[in-house]
């Protein structure tokens, strides 16, 4: 399961985009750092897929994948906002949603965030890239001195204090191609401006094909940037999924928030789909692309990965196409893999395993 930090200027509805991807009702004002507590919540990951597959197999219960998002309270200008107290918490994130404001509403005050996406964007940027650089230095002093005493810690020195130089330049981590060992040697630092980020410009509801062109000029080569409108997204989560996929429709909102966010997401971190289906339960999982089937065995369960013998695997169209996981079988469709088989896109497998 994916941990995601949202974070972003106050009043740009970063608890609204929240409450759109999860569902529920957390507080949000028009007045400045409403959020004073991180909000906690798990965004489904929806997929037809998982609905059909389920139906044809006849399952009692469906299970689909799920993001954890932590929506913290608004970072101020000038790098005095409330963030700061939760800073670490930030840095156990697996990736960053940064929601910038776009949009116009006289009823929310702009004075601190501005309606510039660009303008925030960089700001933001430089915020995090200033907290990465004090991290760093207190790091390299401390490993410089070490690397005099300990020669076998001189790498591991020399990958920091090439970090600090770029750091202090202004420029994130995520702008240069770094080794292996140099992001072991920033593991324990956790550098924000190293974690994949999805850009979230939160537009107006009537601006149906807001441009990312300006927002994807200013930052990081690699990181994905969406347009959304959370506010009638926040809506649109409270109603039944046939009622929301009709309002999303008639406004031109086409899949929704939720799903753009949650394809942005998976792309920025290349994650895949696979399943497990069954009279019982079906079950949609993630796994980081071009993991071997043993690893996915292992986000069932970790006996799974341990004992892992084989897999039976079947490509979810074509168990949906032959009326379920058996029927499949006898089409001709499953194989069986060994350890060494990458898990694809959409895989439906069921694992052999001894303990």
């Amino acid at each position: 399961m994916a941990r995601l930090g949202l974070l972003g200027f106050a009043n740009v509805g970063k608890t609204t985009l929240f409450n759109a991807l999860t569902g529920l009702d957390a507080v949000t004002a028009s007045h400045p750092f409403s959020t004073r507590e991180p909000n906690i919540g798990v965004a489904r990951v929806p997929d037809r897929r998982l609905e059909e597959a389920a139906r044809v197999e006849g399952s009692a219960k469906v299970v689909p994948a799920t993001l954890d998002l932590l929506d913290l309270p608004a970072l101020a200008r000038g790098g005095v906002g409330l963030v700061g107290p939760f800073m670490g918490r930030l840095r156990e994130m697996d990736a960053l949603i940064v929601v910038l404001r776009a949009f116009g509403d006289p009823s929310v005050p702009d004075d601190e965030s501005g309606r510039d996406p660009v303008a925030q964007a960089e700001e933001i940027t430089l915020e995090l890239t200033v907290a990465d650089l004090e991290v760093f230095e207190r790091k390299g002093e401390r490993l410089a001195k070490e690397a005099a005493a300990e020669p076998g810690k001189r790498r591991q020195a020399d990958a920091v204090a090439a970090a600090t130089l770029l750091l202090s330049a202004g420029t994130p981590l995520r702008a240069n191609r770094w080794s292996e060992e140099e992001r072991m040697a920033f593991r324990d630092m956790a550098p924000l401006t190293l974690k994949p980020t999805v850009w979230a410009i939160n537009v107006d509801d009537t601006e149906t094909s807001p441009s990312v062109a300006g927002v994807e000029s200013v930052v990081p080569r690699g990181d994905t940037v969406v347009a959304v409108s959370a506010k009638i997204e926040e809506e649109a989560s409270r109603l039944l999924a046939e009622e929301r996929e009709e309002v999303l429709a008639a406004l031109g909102l086409g899949e929704g928030a939720l799903a753009t966010m949650v394809r942005a997401v998976y792309t920025t971190l290349g994650l895949i789909s696979f399943f497990t289906i069954g009279p019982k339960e079906a079950h949609a999982w993630t796994v980081e692309f071009g993991a071997t089937a043993p690893r996915a065995a292992g986000k069932i369960h970790s006996d799974l990965e341990r004992g892992f013998i084989r897999a039976e695997v079947a490509a979810i169209g074509e168990v949906i196409e032959a009326g379920g996981w058996e029927a499949a079988k006898k089409a001709g469709h499953m194989r069986v893999e060994g350890k060494g088989y990458v898990v694809n896109e959409g895989d439906v497998l069921l694992v052999r395993f001894s303990v």
